[in-house]
């Protein structure tokens, strides 16, 4: 490729200049393809996942996780060189490692390499090192024993034609007759073309970057680009690029074509509240250069919306921006998003999604596979923040709706061997990020936005599962999460509402309101434990929303309001994934367990439980448990009878309307209790006990009635005739009781009645 060529299609970077032409351009409503978020995600998740597929027929294991522990040793630092020959397609590469050993007595560490590409030599301090292969591993006898801490370091030198796996690995491709060179190694396809310890859990903290190639070409990579040199004699020249975040093996790329390059300023404010300015920069292919002055000119207003809700964009001393790469998807290297050729990788919502996994994923990386949904689910769920920040709820509420998948399968890769299964498009991306926005609608703003601090925090620059992202929410919130992350993460598909109300004039005033909440899933969860708001439309009063956790299959509210109802709705701003329908009222229980009175041994006992609904009578049974021994119930709901036995009796009662097939059951409970006594005999007013009354019982029952009035601690003894029943008061106490307890005492000796 000619050097005048290159003029015409390479634009100098001009620092801080915006391109001419630009105005405010809203490409916020729908992407250039038209496409849904859920269309969206499944593209994004089944072009990572058909590539890595194709890798899997090459290489097996391609997405388990490592064989080789490597907990040994703890990554310090890569800096790595690599000579391209787009010619040849042929990789010479130099990496230095440097180490700190994880264990005492660390005398062989393993790197990853795969097969194709040679180890040439590996060096250490003190000259040449032992090294031997074994499949994709390379086995490096150290200089020395190393203990826990102790850093050691070496160079591996190699070359070859790298493997294309995973989601790509490193291809050499044409477009329009020139060379596209790029890398994509998500999950585990670093290791096809340059020697590392490729896990997630274990991230260098800093990196050097120096990738040689034609001059006709351009590298974009991570990190700061420090300088551009000719290399002498060569139609070469090296840029050199600086990480100084850590950074995840899977997320350092290069991308190289004839790009333009064209930048833009994203003002912060930093840590000492003044304004600061971090370069947002475009690597796009010529034929493409206008389509991105209309979308990726919207990338500064992005970052300052997400890092309103996320915290700030997490590599600010460095820099943000996209490279076009030969693929079909789009992928979130750390501070330089590779974007797939078309109007695909142009659209905004592609846009954000790959923004946000700067935060979530680049900043914060899921540990293993199965947690794939901290990565790609809150990605998702950045899309819906954006839409939030620049157009208000109802948008935010709107984008979630487009991803609101109920069906089967959980949000935790239960399989991490299956592709398709880890980078599922319903499961990963769009429940993933249902499950955030539950989150946040069960928390609240304020406690949201507390957890998402502490996760930023907390995981700054390393990696997390989901156990230790429930673990930091806890602690941050005060919130016990175990019963949404069950039921959410290892749970499939949604509840199941039904929800049935009417309400009628109430005998204290107002109206009584009723509603019936069921969850008729047959799945497991079978019963989802979640707080659910409910809209309450009254006539002539303003409305009202209230919150009711529903954590049974059926349950039964009642509320008094002082104006008539006109509708109820459930959840209607879509806090809750659910499915939910509100048929006619039936024939329901309305008598609440709290509103059925307990009762007395040998007391007569009169209740009722009401039902609203049906056609004609219904017909009563007792499912399960007993009632009071010595009480019936019939089928208008009466209880009745006399209680022979003390004790708490839990009873389900049902109602079958057979006019309507109507019918709804609820479980009761009564206690029966002995009637209360203070010492257990009649006419003992001074509460001294004995076996009879004495004058001084007397004495103190006239005290009451005629002198100065003192009551004495137990009324039942003191209404010796028990015209007051089991409670009396002392407007029961009479005349007639010291009549008949004068007589006991000092007459006749008439028997007294026993305390009731």
């Amino acid at each position: 490729m000619s050097a005048s060529f290159v003029t015409l299609l390479v634009i100098s970077l001009v620092l801080f200049s915006p391109c001419s032409g630009l105005g405010a351009q809203d490409i916020t409503t729908v992407n250039p393809d038209g496409l849904t978020a859920s269309e969206l995600h499944r593209i994004l998740g089944e072009a990572k996942a058909q590539a890595l597929d194709r890798s899997r027929r090459m290489q097996q294991a391609a997405a388990s996780l490592p064989q080789v522990p490597q907990t040994n040793y703890d990554v310090k630092w890569y800096d790595v060189s690599i000579r391209v020959n787009d010619t040849t397609e042929i990789l010479y590469g130099n990496v230095t490692l440097v180490a700190a050993a994880a264990a005492d007595g660390v005398t062989q560490i393993d790197v990853d390499l795969h097969t194709a590409m040679a180890v040439n030599s590996i060096t250490g301090s003190s000259g040449p090192l032992a090294f031997s292969r074994s499949g994709d591993y390379v086995t490096v006898t150290l200089d020395q024993s190393y203990d826990t801490g102790e850093q050691f370091q070496f160079d591996i030198a190699y070359s070859g034609h790298p493997v294309e796996g995973g989601l790509q690995a490193f291809a050499f491709d044409f477009r329009n007759g020139y060379r596209v060179i790029s890398s994509l190694s998500e999950p585990y396809f670093s290791r096809t073309w340059w020697p590392c310890k490729d896990r997630n859990d274990d991230k260098p903290d800093s990196m050097g970057i120096h990738i040689e190639s034609d001059t006709a070409l351009y590298c974009a990579s991570n990190g700061t680009l420090d300088s551009i040199t000719t290399v002498p004699g060569s139609n070469s020249r090296t840029f050199h690029y600086t990480v100084r975040y850590p950074i995840v093996t899977y997320l350092f790329s290069v991308a190289i074509a004839p790009y333009t390059v064209w930048q833009q300023p994203y003002i912060f404010t930093n840590t000492g509240d003044e304004l600061d300015t971090m370069p947002v920069i475009h690597h796009v292919y010529p034929d493409y250069y206008a389509l991105s002055l209309t979308t990726w000119n919207q990338t500064p207003t992005m970052i300052a919306t997400l890092a309103d809700d996320f915290g700030p964009y997490p590599f600010p001393n460095e820099k943000y921006g996209h490279a076009n790469f030969e693929w079909g998807g789009a992928m979130e290297h750390q501070t330089c998003t590779s974007m797939g050729g078309g109007t695909f990788g142009f659209g905004w919502g592609v846009t954000v999604h790959e923004l946000g996994h700067q935060w979530w994923g680049d900043l914060v990386t899921c540990e293993s596979w199965h947690d794939i949904w901290l990565n790609e689910g809150w990605a998702s769920y950045s899309e819906a923040v954006y839409q939030l920040g620049i157009s208000g709820w109802a948008a935010y509420h709107s984008h979630m709706n487009t991803m609101a998948y109920k069906g089967s399968g959980t949000v935790w890769c239960d399989d991490t061997a299956n592709v398709y299964r880890i980078f599922n498009g319903n499961l990963s991306y769009d429940k993933g990020a249902w499950v955030v926005h539950m989150l946040r609608g069960v928390l609240g703003e304020e406690l949201f936005a507390t957890g998402v601090e502490a996760y930023y925090n907390v995981f700054a620059y390393s990696s997390a599962t989901s156990y230790e992202f429930q673990q930091c929410w806890e602690i941050a919130t005060g919130v016990d999460l175990d019963a949404f992350m069950l039921q959410w993460l290892y749970g499939q598909y949604c509840p199941n509402y039904s929800f049935y109300y009417m309400d009628e004039p109430s005998d204290s005033g107002g109206y009584d309101i009723y509603l019936v909440v069921k969850q008729t899933q047959t799945t497991y969860p079978q019963v989802f434990e979640m707080p659910v708001d409910f809209f309450f439309d009254y006539s002539g009063q303003p409305d009202d929303t209230i919150t009711l956790t529903i954590d049974e299959r059926s349950e039964f509210f009642k509320f008094n309001e002082p104006a008539d109802l006109t509708q109820i709705k459930l959840d209607p701003a879509g806090w809750v994934l659910k499915n939910v329908s509100n048929p006619a009222w039936q024939m329901f229980i309305i008598t609440l367990d709290a509103e059925l009175s307990d009762g007395l041994v040998d007391i007569a006992y009169l209740d009722t439980i009401e039902t609203r609904g049906g056609t004609g009578s219904n017909v009563v049974s007792i499912g399960s448990g007993i009632l009071p021994p010595g009480l019936t119930i019939s089928n208008e709901g009466v209880i009745s009878g006399t209680p022979t036995t003390e004790g708490v009796y839990s009873f389900q009662v049902g109602f079958v309307n057979p006019a309507t097939g109507y019918s709804d059951q609820r479980r009761f409970d009564i206690a029966i209790t002995t009637p209360p006594c203070c010492s257990g005999q009649v006419g003992d007013v001074n509460g001294e006990g004995g076996d009879e009354p004495t004058i001084g019982d007397i004495t103190m029952l006239i005290d009451l009635l005629f002198i100065t009035g003192s009551v004495p601690d137990c009324l039942t003894e003191a209404d010796v005739n028990q015209s007051g029943g089991p409670e009396p008061t002392v407007g029961d106490i009479s005349i007639g009781d010291v009549t008949i307890l004068i007589d006991h005492v000092f007459i006749s000796g008439v028997e007294l009645p026993n305390c009731l």
